[in-house]
């Protein structure tokens, strides 16, 4: 029974010790890759059984961490095979910062020019002073005229 003990735990040892790359690199350089799946999770965090884009890529990160490639060179790799959709992160050329950064960008100019146009209609408009500043004299005259047409009516 001992040596069965032994055995096991010897054959236990030599499997756990075979896993050459840790699970947090793995999950930390997928991390940085976008799922294709539909699952809108990165590749290090998808958590759909059997996905048909997360196996191969983490197959493809392992291989090359195992390899001693840097995990810039292995996303590299990646972004060429796969396409730029799959970065999580802009690239760092002054178009890729441009590309993530205009549609913020737009959202506060449009947000600033609703609220200048918010602002403005709030205002006491011209329209309203010239309304209320109408002379008495002419608002009964007015009224006078209106009430013998009603007259003349009946």
């Amino acid at each position: 029974m001992a040596r069965l003990a032994t055995s096991s735990l010897a054959v236990l040892l030599a499997f756990s010790g075979h896993a050459a790359v840790p699970y947090e690199q793995l999950r930390s350089v997928g991390d940085r890759v976008s799922c294709q799946c539909g699952c809108a999770y990165t590749v290090g965090s998808c958590n759909m059984l059997s996905c048909h884009f997360r196996d191969p890529i983490l197959q493809q990160i392992r291989e090359g961490l195992e390899a001693g490639e840097s995990e810039e060179a292995i996303l590299e790799a990646v972004y060429a095979k796969y396409g730029s959709v799959t970065r999580v992160q802009p690239a760092n050329d002054p178009f890729g910062v441009f590309g993530w950064t205009i549609p913020f960008v737009s959202l506060a100019f449009g947000l600033t020019i609703v609220g200048l146009v918010i602002r403005r209609w709030r205002r006491p408009g011209q329209r309203r002073l010239r309304a209320s500043s109408v002379p008495d004299t002419v608002v009964d005259r007015y009224r006078r005229q209106i009430e013998s047409d009603l007259e003349d009516l009946d």
